[in-house]
């Protein structure tokens, strides 16, 4: 497929959705990459220990990941406007909390607070994905559409830190948590008014009639996405110590930067798949990848920042693509009317891993050195390749026992 073939696949997206949809989508999911670190920034600073920062924004994020999916499963029982509204003001309501915990002795008020600036933290991306699974009629329209939701969660989560220290170094440690909240009362109020929340809005049910269940098959893509977080948490401790150990930790968030570029590149030409290559072949080939990128992150370790990044990018290569298949996987598996909660699921499957993947991986590489840190991500990789191939073979033997017949 030509370039211009390429644009006008994205070019169908304002179509369906309108600029201000996109532009409010995107931008509204810059908090949900920021607060874990403004946390640590502002409770670090406030408290004089990294210790309790630490502490406090590992209570953000698992705040975060217990929260999202509750908020998701009200939405697709009530709507995603008015839940989404609730949950903005809810959300400021915590940040003044934590401001005012932290006026006084840093103790368990603080992480209180702080768990609760997580929990209600509104997970735009999950909710976008529900909504274009009612907005795109045709199978090639919605792997545009995640196509495009993938790109943006990769910007996000380079941009929203990147923010994070710039209006630190201009506002200081608390300007960093007041932008990321400024932002949910403009973008994701925004986002939530926008006309296409109608689209999900929640259906009568007939009488003798059940609401859609979300079948035990979603566990797989959950665990994918697990896998996949534990791939960035463990790549960025990893990444972080070798640079530290060349003599410039500052260094590594650059590094890390680079695994962006390939997967920005890949998720947007994602759409140039033949739908005859399935998704668990597609899931399958992305988990192979960052197999192969992992192993090469581990050789390179111990071989200067430019052996590094040359990894960083080839397992970004395979990130970005995964992370679609993954999501879409998830949707042909449930009813759009259970969307914005199975997809909530998946972002919490995330966060998840990016902690685990972050702690162990850091034990590993302070007492081991970055290339066990690093060893985390191919253990990773390993099962998110792994988690495909009963389905990839369950369908070779069908096609077999058909062929035989």
């Amino acid at each position: 497929m030509s370039s211009p073939a390429l644009l006008s696949r994205y070019s169908r997206l304002p179509e369906l959705s309108g600029a201000a949809y996109l532009a409010a989508t995107a931008v509204g999911r810059l908090p949900i990459t920021m607060v874990p670190l403004a946390v640590l920034a502002l409770v670090t600073s406030a408290s004089g220990s990294v210790a309790v920062g630490g502490l406090a924004s590992a209570c953000a994020a698992l705040g975060e990941a217990a929260g999202v999916p509750v908020v998701g499963a009200v939405a697709d029982r009530r709507g995603q406007r008015g839940t989404l509204l609730t949950v903005v003001v809810l959300h400021l309501l915590a940040v003044a909390a934590l401001f005012a915990a932290l006026a006084g002795p840093a103790g368990w008020p603080v992480l209180a607070a702080a768990a609760c600036v997580g929990l209600t933290l509104p997970s735009v991306s999950g909710f976008s994905r529900a909504r274009w699974l009612r907005m795109t009629p045709r199978a090639e329209e919605q792997r545009t559409a995640f196509a495009f939701e993938g790109t943006v969660d990769e910007a996000a989560f380079i941009l929203g830190p990147a923010l994070v220290g710039l209006v630190g170094v201009l506002a200081g440690p608390a300007g960093a948590l007041v932008v990321a909240a400024a932002l949910v009362a403009v973008f994701v109020t925004a986002f939530a008014c926008h006309r296409t929340h109608r689209v999900t809005a929640p259906r009568p049910v007939a009488h003798g009639d059940v609401r859609p269940r979300v079948p035990w098959a979603v566990a797989g893509p959950v665990a994918g996405m697990l896998a996949m977080g534990t791939v960035f948490g463990a790549t960025q401790t990893g990444v972080t110590a070798a640079a530290e150990a060349g003599g410039s930790a500052s260094a590594g968030a650059l590094v890390y930067a680079v695994m962006a570029v390939g997967s920005t590149a890949t998720t947007l030409c994602l759409v140039l798949v033949p739908e005859r290559i399935g998704l668990a072949l597609r899931w399958a080939a992305c988990g192979a990848g960052v197999l192969v990128g992992s192993a090469l992150l581990v050789a390179a370790a111990g071989h200067g920042l430019l052996a590094l990044s040359g990894a960083v990018l080839v397992t970004g290569l395979f990130v970005g693509p995964g992370l679609v298949t993954i999501s879409t996987s998830a949707a042909a598996l449930v009813a759009a009317e259970r969307g914005a909660f199975v997809m909530a699921l998946l972002n919490s499957g995330v966060v998840l891993g990016v902690a685990t993947g972050a702690a162990v991986g850091g034990a590993l590489s302070e007492s081991s050195g970055p290339a066990a840190g690093l060893a985390l991500v191919a253990v990773a990789a390993a099962v998110l390749t792994a988690l495909p191939l009963p389905r990839l073979v369950r369908r070779a033997r069908a096609r077999g026992a058909q062929a035989r017949s």
